[in-house]
């Protein structure tokens, strides 16, 4: 995405110079979308099956604020304005909205907010390349990100990266002091083409954990994971739901063609499974021509006749 410098200053000082940067970043959708949900009044749309096909637009813009101090510690923060409002339209200053700070030196990254947890920095997701809407991954990327949020949504998570190995730590916590803090352990490795990645998350009676391999094989992406989440039941056996999800994305000049495939297994309970499909078409200085499509079928234990939803799109992604 590029970034259109929106403001600059200097801020001088007696005791040296030290500068701050304000950047001004976009992105807008445009198109149709639509799909059956084989549900009733989906999305308050008063149809009985369908989604229907109706107009999409979306607009997201995003403030990144940057800066070093005298001694070399670089600091930032990013909000995205398309979300940074409350239900009474004022800002949320401390509920873990879309907005993240962090500091960074020698010693690390420091980043604190609306940010990944450990296992959702390190493990690769499948959802490579993308569409308006989502459509394409929706319903069939089993997402990496299962154990955040789980609390108040205000992730602190500290990176530290040296000779190609990457550690994260993070927690998060809940505002009440009831339920117990989510911490969060992930591991990246790279090595000759290869990216790997390892996490896990913990807290008030659910854990999780997850591994991932990528690389590239000429014109070809490949990304794979699989992990575990577990809810701990008192007096009964652990709830085990087992994910893996692969994708891959071939790139040929300005078209990009992608596929994804992800499962959720629930012990005794259900499977969950998806799939997308992505075509891109970059027409240059930031406008794609995106089209995608999506399908879920949840298998419940001793229910038959289990029908799959579905979803479409197709129109104009903007960057600015």
């Amino acid at each position: 995405m590029k970034n259109v410098l929106f403001a600059t200053t200097a801020l001088i000082a007696t005791a040296g110079i030290a500068s701050a940067e304000v950047s001004l970043s976009g992105s807008a959708e445009m198109g149709i979308i639509g799909g059956d949900q084989g549900i009733t009044n989906v999305a308050g749309n008063n149809n009985d099956e369908n989604f229907a096909d109706q107009f999409h637009t979306d607009i997201d813009v995003t403030f990144t604020l940057s800066g070093e101090s005298d001694n070399g510690i670089t600091f930032g923060a990013t909000i995205d304005l398309d979300e940074s409002q409350d239900s009474n339209g004022n800002f949320a200053a401390t509920d873990g909205g879309p907005e993240a700070v962090f500091i960074s030196g020698d010693f690390g990254t420091l980043t604190m907010g609306d940010t990944d947890g450990a296992l959702d920095k390190a493990v690769a997701e499948t959802d490579l390349i993308g569409d308006i809407a989502d459509a394409s991954t929706t319903y069939s990327v089993k997402s990496a990100a299962f154990m955040d949020g789980l609390l108040d949504g205000q992730v602190a998570r500290y990176d530290y990266s040296i000779a190609g190995f990457g550690l994260s730590l993070s927690a998060e916590t809940d505002d009440e002091g009831v339920d117990r803090t989510t911490w969060g352990f992930g591991a990246t490795y790279s090595v000759a083409g290869y990216d790997f990645g390892a996490g896990y998350q913990g807290g008030e009676d659910q854990e999780g954990w997850m591994v991932s391999a990528s690389t590239t094989f000429g014109a070809v992406d490949v990304v794979a994971n699989y992990g575990e989440g577990i809810t701990n039941v008192d007096g009964a056996v652990d709830a085990v739901a087992a994910r893996y999800n692969i994708a891959m994305v071939y790139t040929m000049d300005a078209l990009s063609l992608g596929a994804n495939y992800g499962e959720i297994h629930t012990d005794g309970a259900s499977t969950d499974k998806g799939f997308g499909l992505a075509a891109n078409y970059d027409l240059g200085g930031g406008l794609v021509l995106q089209a995608g499509y999506g399908e879920q079928t949840v298998d419940l234990v001793g229910v038959s006749g289990d029908d799959p939803i579905n979803m479409y799109s197709l129109g104009l992604s903007m960057s600015f």
